[in-house]
């Protein structure tokens, strides 16, 4: 098993754990109020991470490290609400549309071509979609639901902003991060004032705030080595072992049983994501290729 598989393994398993400590406090502790402790702490590392590794902050591309940072901040809370009424296992595989979300915004804001076949993967995923999120089920498609489908949205608008901004090479993996989660702080702190307001925390919430911040930056680290030492496809494949960690824990932790209609619409999603993930990896191996052979002609 190469070094990247691991990294990209380990990520997953500590979102998972992320989103367990977060499911975890949303029963005593408002979403506003998790949201801000979970960017804050999570931010103070990232600045540590920066100082120690002499990693600067650039004054360049700051209206679109703004938009990624507000992008991932909406749909962080959006998911932390998701999690407070959703299983676990629902919420991590409904956040995998992001992949048929990344494609559609991909094409129309970043102007891409749609890889060609693309057409059938997007439908089998929305088709999958239907079935974890069942509109037609008043039972099961609540407003928990429309917050886990917006979190997959967000979370693609801002994959969308992170694909421009590391394309440009000019922004470290942290700078990017940074700029999320002190939004992500704010976000927070908006919610707060529109809602409860700010409490307290008890002794044992700041075990788990203080585990919420480490899983989150040790997430992002580990996602970060695995696509800097594998195949970009590989490690998008192997990351979905994060809907059977979830799984795991809402079923161990939780109680949380998966119903039948949810493990079909899972297997749609994920195996559709993965087919659309080559598609558009071997779209772009052939434009390096051709562009390769161009220069040699040249």
């Amino acid at each position: 098993m190469s070094r990247g598989v691991i990294y990209a393994i380990l990520s997953a398993f500590a979102f998972s754990i992320q989103n367990v400590i977060v499911k975890e406090l949303s029963y005593t502790t408002s979403t506003g109020e998790i949201a801000f402790f979970r960017g804050f702490l999570s931010a103070l590392l990232i600045l540590g991470l920066m100082r120690i590794q002499h990693v600067h902050l650039s004054k360049r591309d700051i209206p679109t490290l703004t938009l990624r940072g507000v992008l991932g901040g909406i749909g962080m809370i959006c998911i932390f609400y998701a999690l407070r009424g959703m299983p676990l296992a629902d919420v991590s595989i409904i956040s995998q549309l992001s992949a048929f979300f990344v494609m559609l915004f991909a094409a129309i804001f970043l102007k891409e071509v749609l890889p060609p076949g693309s057409k059938l993967p997007l439908l089998v995923i929305f088709i999958g979609g239907c079935l974890v999120v069942r509109p037609w089920n008043f039972s099961s498609f609540n407003v928990y639901s429309l917050f886990a489908l917006g979190q997959a949205v967000f979370a693609a608008g801002a994959y969308t902003t992170v694909s421009k901004l590391t394309g440009s090479g000019r922004h470290h993996p942290y700078e990017v991060v940074l700029y999320f989660l002190v939004c992500a702080a704010l976000s927070g702190i908006v919610l707060m004032a529109l809602t409860d307001g700010f409490v307290m925390p008890a002794h044992g919430d700041w075990i788990y705030y203080g585990g919420l911040a480490l899983f989150s930056v040790i997430a992002q680290i580990w996602m970060t080595n695995a696509y800097a030492t594998a195949n970009p496809v590989v490690v998008s494949f192997v990351s979905y072992i994060g809907v059977f960690f979830n799984a795991l824990w809402g079923f161990v932790i939780f109680g949380e049983i998966l119903t039948g209609l949810t493990v079909a619409g899972g297997v749609l999603i994920i195996g559709g994501s993965m087919y659309l993930t080559k598609l558009k990896h071997d779209k772009i191996a052939e434009m390096a290729k051709m562009q390769e052979r161009k220069q040699k002609e040249a």
